[in-house]
């Protein structure tokens, strides 16, 4: 494994933080998910997210770092679109259902589907479940996966009206009833197999792992520009030795966060099923535990102000906190880590 970027990737990741910073949320505003949401969404449709890992659509083959690289930047700047949800996790499903059609009316702007989770965000919804379409900012339809001997079938249900509120408000959520019926909107996808719905899976958390490390970089240079430039007792605030301890140990976080990112996104495409499993789980793990050290590591570098609203550190722990929940938090992940390793080891008849 080359952990170095291609030419191209560079460049990629420079035309993504070009365009996140342009769409950045620079103050708290919980209404931004909604009015920005059109402009915005034109110009991730020009950089051709959704179709990113659609070879067919494409033209080109792409891997997981892009992807990996993409939410990364949404997350350093609190992008209020929904990239992780639409652009990639749904995306990503109708590429390994080979609904090549509709995920040209995706990638087109035509048709807008987001993720359909269950309501405790741990894992995708079944079909007549109660359920929250999440990642949904003007979402018309939401993908739950209904289990079939074949593997998993996508089913295409219309979101609801009511909208739900929670802690992060740079993403829109928004209640799938139970029981809603199917609707076709020009769907034709075949049954996943159980080892391409892994890569699914892997790619997904992969994605929230890269979001978590954008928050916690964004979250650490904010903080440091504070402490630099703010003063007490004639000197700068980040000239205090605790304080430097604390952002010495979130760097050492974010780090670590990084390196677990980088060879999960990697693994997605270029490992064997069971490697590229255990390394998105891993990097989901790790980051959801750093994600939510870093944000509140930094709440306290910030002193008093954090709290207020007029500063984002709350909205970067808003987004952390819900990230966690996202397709399971660090237990859910461990758990699996654990057992996966178990079974391993089973196999391999170590005692």
């Amino acid at each position: 494994m080359d952990v170095r970027l291609t030419d191209e990737q560079e460049l990629w990741n420079e035309t993504v933080a070009r365009l996140a910073r342009d769409l950045a949320m620079t103050v708290p505003d919980d209404d931004a998910a909604d009015r920005d949401v059109e402009a915005g969404w034109g110009r991730v449709l020009g950089l051709g997210v959704p179709a990113l890992r659609s070879p067919a659509l494409s033209g080109l083959d792409h891997t997981g770092v892009e992807a990996a690289l993409a939410a990364e930047q949404f997350g350093r700047h609190l992008v209020p679109l929904p990239l992780v949800g639409q652009g990639l996790i749904a995306a990503e499903m109708l590429a390994a259902a080979g609904a090549d059609d509709l995920l040209e009316r995706v990638a087109a702007g035509e048709v807008r589907i987001a993720p359909a989770l269950e309501p405790t965000l741990a894992r995708v919804a079944r079909p007549g479940t109660a359920a929250i379409a999440w990642d949904a900012a003007a979402a018309t339809h939401a993908l739950m996966v209904d289990d079939t001997p074949d593997g998993r079938v996508l089913v295409t249900v219309p979101v609801g009206s009511e909208r739900v509120l929670g802690l992060d408000i740079t993403r829109r959520h928004v209640v799938v009833p139970a029981g809603s019926a199917p609707e076709d909107v020009g769907a034709t996808s075949a049954p996943i197999p159980p080892e391409r719905w892994a890569r699914v899976e892997a790619l997904a958390h992969t994605a929230l792992a890269a979001d978590l490390v954008g928050i916690m970089d964004g979250a650490l240079a904010d903080a440091v520009a504070h402490v630099t430039e703010r003063r007490q007792f004639g000197v700068p605030v980040g000239s205090f030795q605790a304080v430097q301890h604390l952002a010495a140990d979130c760097l050492v976080q974010i780090e670590g966060a990084r390196s677990c990112l980088w060879h999960a996104a990697w693994a997605v495409d270029e490992a064997d099923v069971a490697e590229a499993r255990l390394a998105a789980h891993t990097a989901k793990a790790y980051a959801s535990r750093a994600g939510r050290d870093v944000v509140e590591m930094t709440i306290q570098m910030f002193g008093g102000v954090a709290i207020t609203w007029e500063y984002l550190s709350h909205v970067r722990a808003r987004r952390v906190w819900t990230d966690r929940r996202v397709l399971g938090d660090e237990g859910a992940h461990y758990s699996t880590i654990a057992a996966a390793r178990l079974e391993a080891a089973a196999g391999a008849g170590v005692a």
